[in-house]
């Protein structure tokens, strides 16, 4: 029922709330909030009032601008060349693990440069020596060493617009405990990465990197945590599952450190791997027309990859030889079944043409843009994301010719894009802790910000309702724009 309310003064609405016990209250950094306890009955329109108070102080850290906080120079050069393209600057902000000892730097680098070798069982042909890291090193020691003082990077405020948030509804879901492990091993912990809503059930799949699994929750149940199944990958150690799709009934997913690419049949249960032929750092996962799946290889040898949809048989290439190392970080299929990838550290967006088996290479206007994470509108326009340039990009495949439009935030680090059925853009800013809706008509950007300050989530799905899932703090959630209304579509 409809309470009455209004969209300014901080009145917001939720519709259609099963019967039940709520604690109402509000998030908001820096204040802390009354609880209020409702008990609704079917038919019952209450309404809560809740106030704000300035919380503690607390310790405060010096924000200061980019150039401050990590000084120009040949080492932010070659820190950003070698570590940037990936990770950017917020999206792991080194600056917050110091101040720390050289040596501690050290083990760190050396670490990050070592993961790729981890995970794929061959050596990198983009490994770093050892003593091409100590100008990095160097760097983090200077810049973020024992003798510096804790410091953040300054942000823009964060103005929302009180009037989509309204009727915008966040909800959280609690992940099912984890069993035990042998011989009274600890149980470990839960931790998603890629979520995919299933068109052909009421279910919402998931990878879990840490207990090497398929989660998948039952929308039409609402008892706790029978709701949730598990499918364990049947591989000895974590085969770190990260993307995940379902394609013509079948779940498939990748393995960063398995090598292989994963499929389910949810039915039976029955679970199939098909290895890749350069072994480990399979991404991100689409499917074709004709069911075959598509990946990207992120570690180790730069690839894109396909398994057969009948023949299960895989195959790769590489689609730039000019860009053998280009961490291709994203792939999504059009209509015509032409597959788009972006390279990340290669700053460039590639289409492979299935009828002359050829690929096509369009670098970013901005030579370090750091493109990412790849999605199609409904009239076949290619948006993607721009981490290291803070901006999102509009690739025209008539064209060929690539626009950039510049955040209205400084450091935003838009990490993933995502078109939704209204053709409207939704970006992640992790420095921000929100999400933003990208009006293509306007150019306007609305925020939604989490529910839990420090959130972040580096993929997002959208279902045939219009109901945005994602992973995030260890937990699924899931963003109605428009509510517990239907979606007009």
């Amino acid at each position: 029922m409809p309470i009455p309310s209004s969209p300014t003064g901080g009145g917001y609405q939720i519709f259609n709330l099963p019967p039940g016990t709520y604690e109402i209250g509000a998030v908001q950094e820096g204040f802390e909030s009354t609880t209020l306890t409702l008990e609704l009955k079917a038919g019952d329109a209450r309404i809560a009032d809740l106030a704000l108070r300035a919380g503690p102080a607390g310790n405060t850290v010096e924000r200061v601008d980019y150039d401050t906080l990590y000084p120009p120079g040949r080492g932010r050069d070659v820190f950003m060349k070698e570590c940037g393209g990936c990770h950017g600057v917020m999206h792991i902000p080194l600056h917050r693990l110091g101040p720390r000892s050289e040596e501690a730097w050290r083990r760190g680098v050396n670490r990050m440069f070592e993961v790729n070798r981890s995970l794929v069982p061959v050596v990198s042909p983009d490994a770093v020596p050892a003593a091409d890291r100590e100008p990095i090193v160097k760097y983090l020691n200077d810049s973020f060493g024992v003798h510096t003082t804790r410091r953040d990077l300054k942000l823009d405020p964060l103005v929302v617009d009180e009037e989509p948030l309204f009727r915008a509804i966040y909800v959280e879901y609690d992940l099912p405990p984890v069993a035990p492990g042998p011989e009274g091993k600890p149980a470990g912990s839960r931790g998603t990465h890629d979520v995919f809503p299933s068109a052909v059930s009421q279910t919402v799949f998931m990878v879990d990197t840490q207990q090497s699994s398929i989660l998948g929750m039952d929308l039409r149940t609402l008892e706790y945590p029978v709701r949730f199944r598990e499918w364990k990958i049947p591989v000895p150690g974590n085969v770190h599952p990260h993307g995940i799709i379902e394609a013509r009934g079948k779940v498939y997913w990748s393995e960063l450190a398995g090598g292989a690419i994963g499929e389910l049949d949810p039915a039976t249960g029955a679970i199939s791997r098909y290895p890749s032929p350069s072994k480990g750092g399979l991404h991100t996962l689409r499917a074709d027309s004709k069911g075959n799946v598509w990946y990207t290889g992120v570690y180790g040898p730069s690839r894109i990859g396909r398994v057969d949809a009948v023949t299960k048989a895989v195959t790769e290439w590489n689609p730039s030889r000019d860009h053998p190392n280009a961490h291709y970080y994203g792939v999504v299929i059009d209509k015509r079944d032409r597959v788009w990838t972006t390279g990340n550290t290669a700053h460039i967006v590639a289409r492979f043409e299935p009828r002359t088996q050829e690929w096509t290479a369009y670098p970013t206007p901005t030579p370090s843009a750091g493109p990412r994470r790849p999605t199609i509108d409904s009239k076949g326009r290619i948006w993607f994301s721009e981490h290291l340039n803070d901006a999102l990009a509009m690739l025209d495949p008539d064209s060929g010719k690539i626009v950039e439009y510049t955040s209205p935030l400084r450091h935003s680090g838009e990490y993933e894009a995502y078109a939704d059925p209204q053709d409207n853009i939704w970006l992640s800013l992790r420095p921000y802790g929100t999400l933003a809706r990208f009006d293509q008509q306007t150019k306007a950007y609305t925020y939604f910000p989490y529910p839990e300050p420090g959130s972040h989530t580096p993929k997002i799905e959208i279902d045939a309702q219009g109901t945005i899932w994602f992973a995030a703090a260890r937990r699924l959630v899931s963003l109605r724009p428009n509510g517990n209304v239907p979606p007009r579509m």
